[in-house]
């Protein structure tokens, strides 16, 4: 699979190369913003992302070796990133609301018919602490 990965990558012009090298380290950056943010559920994204760099730069460099032209630069628009990552962090936290409200009225509705088990198995450690003889622990 890396093969076929850095066929296509050797495929691309220079300037493609700069491109999507620019823009995954947009896209990098928007996945390290969410992460800090704490709304970021595929984290093994960012170790794809600096994988796929990586090889971009690898064949930048073998281009460069090869005598082309990569010193150009490439502007790249990173508000496109952080707006994509806030978009999907608003979804993560509200997927992530639902589930603590569920949560709470699963708990909730379990705490009525759980409190007399909770009293039962207090009285029944209670009596067990009275019969058993002093300074015997269990």
């Amino acid at each position: 699979m890396a093969n076929k990965l850095m066929d296509e990558t050797r495929a691309l012009s220079t300037s493609e190369l700069l491109e999507k090298n620019e823009a995954k380290k947009a896209e990098l950056f928007a996945l390290k913003f969410q992460a800090a943010v704490g709304s970021l559920e595929q984290t093994h994204q960012i170790k794809i992302i600096k994988k796929e760099i990586a090889r971009i730069q690898l064949v930048l460099s073998e281009k460069a070796k090869a005598g082309e032209n990569v010193n150009t630069k490439v502007k790249t628009d990173y508000s496109k990133a952080v707006q994509e990552a806030e978009k999907s962090g608003k979804e993560v936290r509200a997927k992530q609301r639902k589930m603590i409200e569920e949560l709470q009225a699963q708990y909730e509705g379990g705490v009525n018919g759980d409190e007399d088990a909770i009293a039962a198995a207090m009285n029944s450690a209670e009596e067990e602490q009275r019969n058993s003889p002093e300074g015997e622990t269990k």
